[in-house]
């Protein structure tokens, strides 16, 4: 996404906001997530607890570990590989007839190829069959250093745990999500590098328990967050006497509705959803932008979920398995 340097107030209250979100969502998603960790590690061969891996150890034995969780896992991603996902346009009425969804087709295609695409549905897919969930992004980035052009790009996010979704979003696409934070901590070196002049928290003095700026400044290192969140705007819609449809304010001059013969038959008071988006640490606001669509551009994939006395609860092929194998020993 190309961003725009923010050169308001430090005291922003979207720090705050998102030191706030990031606790509320960390504590509806704790169980889910320390469970999916363990998936993870298992998954990926960690397959013995501690307590009898020591014991094992205190007496001279093994632990040998055979990995049948990742043929099971495979067997589940290779069937997505063959049918991966796409984007498919259809032409639904006069003002998306087929013509025009073949158009929109072939934009929505050059941007999966030029993305590699492919790599981020695997990536969030694989994850979400470990584990239970996974995401991608949908990006814009300049095309080169020395233009103004900008590209749609479909990027895979790596750590899945670095994503905080809205625990109040039950779309499975994630379409009605209010808030989404993404996080990274970095060493403080390289954050004086990458933003000059910014805080990088160094006279802060690390204190205890229940200090919201502790998780966010460390001795060596920041955390970033990208925080996305819904911004509704009152408008009033208008209805106009050719059929259109269009808010007050963006309505063209009198003179130009008079001289086209065109009046306003109804009105009646709505919102326009903006997506906003800001990069920041818990000291200052670092860069601000709008994002162009209606939604959130952060997709989750799920794999199984059930909502077990109002909790959901998330979970992956791992989970079964590592219970199944636990039991045996």
């Amino acid at each position: 996404m190309a961003e725009a340097e923010y050169k308001g107030d430090d005291n922003d209250p979207r720090i705050e906001e998102a030191k706030q979100f990031l606790r509320l969502a960390n504590d509806a998603d704790s169980n889910n997530r320390s469970e999916a960790l363990e998936d993870l590690k298992f998954a990926a061969g960690d397959q013995w607890p501690v307590e009898i891996q020591n014991s094992r150890t205190l007496e001279a034995r093994p632990c040998l570990t055979i990995n049948k969780l990742d043929a099971y896992v495979r067997q589940i991603t290779n069937q997505i590989r063959q049918q991966r996902p796409r984007i498919k346009v259809h032409g639904m009425n006069t003002q998306a007839d087929e013509k025009t969804a073949q158009v929109i087709q072939g934009i929505c295609r050059h941007i999966e190829v030029q993305s590699d695409a492919d790599d981020a549905y695997d990536n969030a897919s694989d994850f979400a069959v470990r584990m239970g969930w996974g995401y991608w992004r949908v990006t814009t980035d300049y095309v080169r250093e020395d233009s103004f052009d900008q590209e749609i790009y479909i990027k895979r996010i790596e750590n899945p745990f670095t994503v905080y979704f809205d625990p109040n979003s039950i779309s499975p696409d994630g379409s009605d999500a209010e808030k989404v934070l993404i996080t990274e901590v970095i060493p403080k070196s390289v954050f004086r590098k990458t933003y000059p002049g910014k805080d990088d928290g160094q006279g802060f003095t690390l204190r205890g328990t229940g200090d919201s700026n502790a998780e966010w400044v460390m001795k060596e290192d920041i955390r970033i967050a990208e925080y996305f969140y819904v911004k509704r705007v009152p408008k009033t819609l208008c209805l106009l006497s050719d059929g259109t449809q269009v808010f007050e304010d963006e309505l063209p001059s009198e003179d130009s509705l008079t001289s086209a013969g065109i009046e306003i038959l109804e009105k009646r008071k709505s919102f326009k959803k903006e997506i906003h988006w800001c990069k920041l640490t818990a000291m200052e606001v670092l860069e601000e932008g709008v994002w162009a669509g209606k939604y959130i551009p952060i997709v989750p994939v799920y794999g199984q979920q059930l909502v077990v006395e109002n909790k959901r609860k998330k979970y992956g092929l791992a989970g079964a398995r590592r219970r199944y194998q636990y039991s045996k020993r």
